[in-house]
């Protein structure tokens, strides 16, 4: 009888023992699941504050690059075309016609509203949000070529396809970036530019004929830092390609996301 009993409270001792134990795990199981959910949770939303506070940065720095072009514009392109115009007026001789006279003037005050109307459309912060980033894309490139400064040079293949629209503005303003760069520094004459849709991936190239990156520009530099910085958020791999008087080939790869 004393024998049974000590069986008896051995296996109730075991059981317990196994319980507490397998309760125990159960507990260290849930603890740990929950602070991985948490830190998911906090990385999230860490990536999310990150994302949005470079948006915001980028569009702020957009809207300066733009008042940029705008003021260097109206100084330069208009205010010279409504100042000819003004000339031309002044020193019209008597010999030439009403018509004549009229048409000169018309023409290039046509050209300086033409200009306005230019200035007007990239003054508009939400004009990312109304055209898209490709458009928008192809407008800075319009602008460089109006100042004659660069031959410049699109080419664009494949379908494109919806981004979302912060994520277009972090696109554009890597682009944007790059093409003030160029204008700065190359010392090049021509800018080359492809955009190529496919399934789900767009690629970006940029390329100018400059001087490539010699001891002035590092290759690493605060400009270049944030535009890997934002390719990185987008995701997107970015890539600078270049040799000190063989030019620069900026190349940018997304792809979107799908469920």
């Amino acid at each position: 009888m004393p024998e049974k009993f000590s069986e008896v409270t051995l296996i109730l001792f075991a059981s317990t023992l196994i319980i507490l134990l397998l309760t125990g795990l159960i507990v260290v199981s849930l603890f740990i699941n929950q602070r991985r959910k948490y830190r998911f949770h906090r990385e999230k939303f860490e990536m999310q504050t990150n994302f949005d506070r470079e948006l915001l940065r980028s569009h702020l720095e957009i809207q300066s690059q733009a008042f940029e072009s705008i003021s260097r514009e109206l100084h330069d392109n208009v205010g010279t075309l409504i100042s000819i115009a003004m000339v031309h007026m002044r020193s019209m001789t008597v010999s030439m016609t009403e018509t004549e006279k009229g048409s000169e003037v018309d023409s290039l005050l046509n050209e300086a509203m033409d200009s306005l109307r230019d200035i007007s459309r990239s003054i508009n912060p939400e004009n990312i949000n109304r055209l898209g980033w490709q458009k928008s894309f192809v407008s800075e490139l319009d602008r460089i070529r109006k100042t004659k400064l660069f031959q410049v040079h699109y080419s664009e293949e494949g379908l494109p396809f919806a981004i979302e629209i912060p994520k277009q503005i972090i696109i554009f303003r890597i682009l944007q970036e790059t093409l003030n760069n160029i204008v700065k520094h190359s010392c090049g004459n021509q800018i080359y530019s492809h955009v190529a849709f496919k399934n789900n991936v767009v690629s970006i190239t940029i390329r100018d004929d400059g001087k490539g990156f010699g001891t002035d520009l590092p290759r690493d530099g605060a400009g270049i830092k944030n535009m890997r910085s934002r390719a990185a958020m987008l995701p997107a791999a970015f890539d600078i390609e270049s040799e000190e008087g063989s030019g620069t080939t900026v190349s940018l790869t997304y792809t979107e996301q799908t469920l």
